[in-house]
């Protein structure tokens, strides 16, 4: 017999999920300046190929996202970009 809620154990679990490398992985970034922001993404991505979507403004307008897709080759890589982004100033926070 199948308890209530078996079908969504999976979601409840602190199992991380398989990620197979490479892959095509985004960040959020938030901060207040989109400039500011564009230049934090540049520094940190380097030479690696990579796209940012239009920005997004919060409904009050201070704080603007920018979406970062590229190919990532490990999941090393891919915490290190992310402690990277965190890191700058301009960056307020990376999803």
């Amino acid at each position: 017999m199948i308890r209530a809620g078996a079908r969504y154990d999976h979601l409840m679990s602190n199992a991380r999920p398989t990620l197979t490398y490479p892959l095509e992985w985004e960040y959020r970034v938030i901060g207040a300046d989109e400039a500011d922001l564009r230049s934090a993404i540049v520094t940190v991505m380097g030479s690696r190929a990579h796209s940012v979507a239009e920005p997004r403004r919060s409904r009050e307008g201070r704080w603007i996202s920018l979406h970062v897709v590229l190919i990532v080759h490990t999941e090393q890589e891919r915490d290190d970009l992310h402690r990277e982004l965190v890191a700058h100033p301009a960056v307020r926070l990376v999803m």
